[in-house]
């Protein structure tokens, strides 16, 4: 027994030891880097540029809009947006959005001249995000053929109820945000996957990745011959013809949100990964809906394929701003 607690020791002595001098070379390491670079400022890796999460030809419906503000940058440059390709909705109707925000009425009134002639079917108001069903804009003429969007986009999601209570608040927009991925999987297009969804790709995939990279340009637009145009948004697509064509690929959902307390407490990641487990669960424990407002339910989920939508996150460039 005596000669096993003096092994054990020379074990433990032995161990301590070879942390300290892990720790000491680990300090000497960092002493180092931090020397070299007071002494070489440019030696500091240059900062990633930000991902536009939008391709020239994506069809992009944006819900939750307030004064339509990114609505506005999306036409105008740098970016120019094609206006037949975009729905811009708000919750508010029009009178409330203008009561609400007092420099709205002057973006509507700019977003109508950008689209032109698609001014009368580029602005949706009293839309609700849980219900996209109930909005004839969203869905298109045919309901038979409803896979339209493939950007679907919900700008700072939050009921605005004013609850006090944390807990009530957390599970009031959990289940905003359950009512909304619910409600837009059906209208997200199919297709192959996006680039930015990694797994196991047979070659045919990979090459056709690799001719897809060769169409689009290094911001996330498709190659056009030319620079960004600065010419008036509103001349950029006058002789394009304005065709409502969804891309062939399968469509994304982005949430914008703050990331800090009580936004990060809603854990929208593991809302979208398990919706059909926590559904049911937090529709019960939430606060009451509206009147006439159904809460969702697992039926819901697989009625509209939802826990077939919600698997992979966009890359963390996706989450830098970008201009």
């Amino acid at each position: 027994m005596a000669k096993r607690g003096k092994g054990k020791l020379r074990t433990a002595l032995a161990n301590h030891t070879a942390r300290s001098q892990q720790r000491a070379y680990e300090n000497k390491k960092e002493a180092e880097r931090e020397h070299k670079s007071k002494k070489s400022p440019t030696n500091l890796p240059a900062p990633r540029r930000a991902i536009y999460p939008f391709l020239r030809d994506d069809t992009i419906l944006l819900v939750g809009e307030g004064n339509f503000s990114f609505t506005l940058a999306l036409l105008s440059a740098p970016h120019h947006h094609p206006p037949h390709l975009i729905l811009a909705t708000s919750y508010d109707t029009e009178d409330e959005v203008y009561q609400k925000y007092p420099d709205a009425r002057g973006i509507v009134e700019r977003i109508r001249q950008i689209a032109g002639d698609h001014a009368p079917r580029i602005l949706a108001f009293g839309v609700d995000a849980g219900a996209l069903n109930k909005c004839d804009a969203v869905v298109g003429p045919d309901k038979n053929h409803a896979h339209r969007w493939s950007k679907v986009w919900f700008g700072f999601p939050h009921v605005g109820a004013g609850h006090k209570d944390e807990l009530r608040n957390v599970l009031a927009n959990q289940l905003l945000i359950l009512r909304f991925l619910i409600s837009a999987a059906p209208f997200l297009t199919q297709g192959r996957p996006p680039k930015y969804v990694q797994g196991t790709k047979t070659r045919s995939e990979k090459r056709r990745d690799d001719d897809d990279e060769d169409e689009e340009s290094d911001d996330g637009s498709y190659e056009s011959g030319h620079e960004p145009s600065e010419m008036p948004a509103q001349d950029v697509y006058a002789n394009i013809p304005q065709i409502f064509s969804p891309p062939a690929r399968q469509g994304s959902v982005l949430i914008t949100i703050r990331n800090a307390s009580p936004y990060t407490l809603w854990n929208i990641p593991m809302l979208a990964k398990q919706i059909r487990s926590v559904v049911d669960s937090i529709a019960a424990s939430a606060p009451t809906l509206p009147k006439g407002v159904r809460p969702p339910s697992t039926a819901d989920v697989d009625k509209y394929g939802a826990h077939m939508a919600w698997i992979q996150p966009p890359p963390d460039d996706w989450f830098r701003r970008w201009p």
